[in-house]
């Protein structure tokens, strides 16, 4: 008794048992169509195609969007040398002309001998022959209008204002004396060389002076303006004008030193254009914290060239300058390649720009109109960033409003009528519409807007055509069916998608079925990623932009092309057995993402889109889908139990690498399932009951192919003893089965019918058609027979497990009896424990909770029939008694060992009938010839007692003695 409680105590096969079912976790990292693929290691077997635009437009498509063959044209752009020359000779004037006292003279003719690239001899000729030529000058042409706001600096509460005017170098600026001083104190220190000072006016805030002045310039892009504002005490001053040194005096004369400062202004001359125009500027004391009013003035500029040359001349000149310049700046931003230039010009070409436009005085309209012809002459061949013609669009459109003829002829104040010239530039400006409208006519070829790149050209080309639509005189000469900017971008959005669409998806290309449906899933990828993309980037601008919603028109397009496409060919498709399961359910899937960003439209003129209806194409392919599914799945299980290496994944769950890739299947199964939406009730109680058959066929063929690796490696063994492979092989069986049919205390493992939600699915076809608890049932019963016939492959491979353990207990027994008849119960069963408590140990540790005590009472009652074999084979001798008595105390002894202090079987389960018979028999074995009289009359006795006053007694009474 003492051994056998040792024995309990130091049970270790009850240490780590499982009272849970572990979950297995088993994440698919695969596409959705993997449900009809094999796994990584095995190549998809339907052949596959690559469909992309025609070579004719690859070889159109480049970055920015242009439509031209670049090195055809490439030669246009070459200016002659004559021209070269004229535009050579123009820059110089212009140098010289606009800048005759600049001390950066050398850095400016630097540029232009190097972008020009005359013959040193030619440019240096042109250079003198400029140089020595009567000097002309800039002038800054100026009218003090007014001024409003400014302080009172006297008693009375108002001021005697008067303005000096100046100009100075900017670098001089921010000296301390310029700070403080004023242009009076600045001119006798050398700093100005010509000041202008208005009229006084008396008594007032608000004077009114409406006085003209003229300035020479020195200096364009390093000189600054300076108005002064000053309060007199002088009664009357009269309007002195100081040019050089004359007048000097008289000047000191009338500025008293007694005069008060109000405020100035500066102003760079660079930002003064050439044709001028009205402004406010705002005036601050010396230290240019405080505000002292603001002054209304009216600025431009005048070159002694002006007038002199006709505004045709002037815009041939800035066209072959420009031009040359650009040709420069292009190569020396991008050597290797020109083409996508984003037009920004060196500082000094923009400073050589803005001197030409002020000597000459050409309008800020004419100039953007130059710069954005010889740019758009310049893109058919390469090709330029659109942000730049919006630049200049921006110019023409501030500066003229958006009558451009109209007011270039009114604000023209050349000699000659600038009527044929402002026609050519409306003809220039049609054909960058005509260009733009191209390009968004084929943007999906052209550019690749699924990028950030793609994406921020289209709406750079489309602010482009949206700018162009503000000029009316150039919208008045388009065709009637395009003046309007939302009906032309609309047309050329849907003409884009067709040519895009056709480009892609070409029928007459492919001959057989198959290879259309490859082609045409391949056009949703493209679609669905296009759809994406507008949805989220393309639309949102354009709508801001335009106005225009540019998902709804695809969306529409895509309706009239790829709808009637895709019913087509599943209607064809529907008639063949040799389907490409893989193909058309990704279509499948491409479509309905597509058809779900579709009911997120506000357009209601969508709603009758046959996009909306897109599951009624697929209807007649689910059982295909779910017939491709189940044999895949057949074959992914065999190379699964295949390669199994029966080994455990983790330490946290006693599974094998079969399970979790056939588990992994079924994940997929219920992905496919969840992502199928069916708007007839009949359909889908059709497909569930397809899918509940799938899935099952699967778990069972599962279980089969893993039943045959079970005993593969027990063969040949002198003594079985169980293995880690044989509990992992178990809980792969027990695990299939609950998953088809779980049990109440396994909640780690979620129900079939609980992952593919089926209850939503029956409580809408009971709603519906009045059939969803039918359905259950029936679904129920598939599933509760698919987990019965798992079961009972369970039972049978525990059965077999059970079997290898007989031979061996039998033998333990047999030397058991053969044991000498004086050794203890404890000495002759000691093997047989330790058998036992290893083998049980190794069940424990690794079965399933619930396998590992049905297995543990089927090893009992093998043991218990092993007993009674042996009782049946000792020979009936008087002097066999003790051995009788042996094997009832090892049956008791095994009980306790089984029983494990009540953490092992229950009594219940432990006193089974074979037990009970076998007990009674050792009992009778173990008694004397008198014991046994005895014990079969007191069972006659009760017999006898029990039959007593029955209708059916018979019996009389014995009276026995036994001397």
């Amino acid at each position: 008794r003492i051994y056998i409680y040792r024995i309990m105590a130091n049970r270790s096969w009850l240490t780590k048992r499982h009272s849970k079912l572990p979950a297995i976790t088993c994440t698919p990292q695969c596409s959705p169509t993997s449900v009809f693929t094999g796994t990584s290691k095995e190549p998809i077997k339907e052949t596959s195609i690559e469909v992309d635009a025609p070579e004719a437009l690859k070889e159109t498509r480049t970055a920015n969007g242009t439509l031209h063959d670049s090195q055809s044209d490439a030669e246009t752009w070459v200016l002659k040398q004559d021209e070269l020359e004229q535009a050579f000779q123009v820059a110089v004037n212009t140098t010289v002309g606009a800048m005759s006292l600049e001390p950066n003279l050398k850095e400016m003719k630097d540029y232009i001998n190097e972008a020009f690239g005359l013959p040193e001899q030619v440019s240096a000729n042109l250079w003198d022959k400029a140089e020595h030529k009567q000097p002309s000058r800039l002038k800054l042409c100026g009218k003090l209008i007014s001024a409003r706001d400014i302080p009172a600096m006297d008693a009375n509460g108002k001021s005697d204002p008067y303005c000096v005017v100046g100009i100075i170098l900017e670098s001089d600026r921010n000296r301390d004396k310029v700070k403080t001083g004023h242009l009076v104190q600045w001119k006798k220190e050398g700093f100005v060389t010509h000041v202008f000072r208005s009229t006084t006016k008396t008594a007032t805030l608000e004077p009114e002076w409406n006085e003209d002045f003229e300035l020479p310039i020195d200096n364009l892009g390093e000189q600054v303006l300076v108005i002064e504002v000053w309060d007199s005490d002088e009664k009357t001053v009269g309007v002195s004008e100081i040019k050089g040194a004359k007048g000097i005096g008289a000047f000191f004369k009338d500025l008293k030193r007694t005069d008060d400062f109000i405020g100035r202004t500066f102003l760079s001359l660079k930002e003064i254009q050439p044709q001028g125009g009205p402004g406010t500027l705002i005036l601050h004391s010396h230290t240019a914290k405080n505000k002292s009013g603001n002054i209304w003035v009216h600025l431009s500029m005048k070159g002694q060239e002006e007038g002199k040359i006709s505004l045709t001349t002037k815009m041939d000149q800035s066209i072959l300058l420009f031009k040359a310049l650009v040709m420069y700046e292009a190569k020396k931003g991008n050597p290797n390649c020109q083409h996508n230039w984003d037009a920004e010009m060196s500082v000094v070409a923009k400073e050589l720009l803005t001197r030409h436009t002020a000597y000459y005085g050409i309008d800020e309209t004419y100039q953007a109109a130059v710069h954005l012809s010889v740019l758009f002459d310049y893109h058919k061949i390469f090709g330029v960033q659109p942000r730049r013609f919006s630049q200049f669009l921006d110019h023409i459109i501030n500066a003229s409003g958006r009558k451009l003829l109209s007011v270039a002829l009114s604000q023209s104040g050349a000699s000659d009528s600038p009527g044929d010239w402002v026609d050519k530039v409306l003809g220039a400006l049609q054909g960058l519409l005509t260009e733009v409208y191209d390009i968004l006519c084929n943007h999906l070829i052209l550019m690749d807007v699924t990028t950030t790149s793609g994406v921020q050209s289209l709406t750079e080309w489309i602010q482009v055509m949206a700018k162009l639509y503000q000029l009316d005189d150039l919208v008045a000469k388009l065709p009637v069916d395009r003046r309007s900017l939302k009906t032309a971008l609309e047309g050329s959005i849907k003409m884009s998608f067709v040519k895009w669409y056709h480009s892609l998806y070409d029928m007459s290309r492919l001959e057989s079925i198959l290879l259309q449906c490859y082609a045409l899933k391949a056009v949703s990828e493209s679609c669905l990623s296009l759809c994406s993309t507008i949805q989220n980037s393309i639309s949102p601008e354009v709508k801001r932009l335009t106005g225009v919603d540019y998902l709804a028109i695809y969306v529409a397009s895509l309706d009239t092309l790829f709808s009637p496409a895709v019913m087509d060919l599943m209607e064809r498709w529907s008639q063949k057995k040799e389907l490409a399961a893989t193909t058309s359910y990704a279509l499948y899937l491409n479509t309905k993402r597509m058809c779900v960003i579709t009911k997120q439209l506000e357009a209601t003129d969508l709603k009758g889109l046959q996009l909306m209806n897109c599951q009624c194409w697929f209807k007649k392919m689910v059982p295909v889908w779910l017939n491709a599914a189940l044999v895949t799945c057949k074959e992914r299980i065999d190379r699964a139990v295949e390669e199994d290496k029966i080994a455990i994944v983790t330490d946290e769950v006693c599974y094998s690498s079969s399970l979790v890739d056939t588990l992994t299947f079924f994940h997929q199964m219920v992905d496919f399932w969840n992502n199928l939406e069916w708007t007839s009730p009949e359909e889908t109680y059709a497909f569930v009951g397809e899918l509940i058959n799938c899935i099952t066929d699967a778990a069972k063929y599962y279980v089969e192919q893993i039943y045959t690796r079970a005993f593969e490696h027990t063969s040949g063994m002198e003594q079985f003893s169980i293995t880690v492979r044989e509990c992992i092989i178990l809980n792969n069986m027990k695990h299939m089965q609950l998953m088809l049919s779980p049990e109440p205390s396994s909640s780690a493992v979620a129900g079939l019918l609980d992952e593919l939600e089926l209850h939503k699915t029956f409580d809408w076809l009971q709603q519906e058609i009045g059939i969803g608890e039918q359905g259950r049932i029936l679904v129920g019963n598939v599933v509760k027979s698919a987990a019965e016939d798992i079961g009972q492959k369970i039972t049978s491979e525990s059965e077999q497990l059970v079997m290898q353990f007989i031979p061996a207990i039998r033998v333990f027994i047999d030397e058991a009896m053969q044991a000498a008849q004086g050794a203890t119960i404890e000495q002759v069963l000691s093997p047989l424990g330790e058998y036992l408590n290893t083998n049980l140990k190794t069940l424990s540790s690794n079965l399933l909770f619930s396998v590992f005590r049905n297995l543990l009472e089927d090893i009992w009652m093998a043991t218990v029939d092993a007993l009674s074999k042996s009782v049946s084979t000792l020979p009936k001798k008087p002097n066999q008694k003790y051995l009788y008595q042996r094997l009832r105390e090892s049956l008791e002894f095994l009980r306790g060992f089984f029983n494990a202090g009540g953490e092992g079987l229950t009594d219940e389960q432990l006193k089974t009938e074979q037990y009970k018979v076998l007990l009674n028999d050792l009992d009778l074995m173990c008694l004397s010839t008198r014991e046994l009289v005895l014990r079969c009359c007191a069972d006659l006795a009760e017999q006898q007692a029990k039959a007593v006053g029955s209708p059916e007694h018979k019996y009389g009474e014995l009276t026995l003695s036994v001397g």
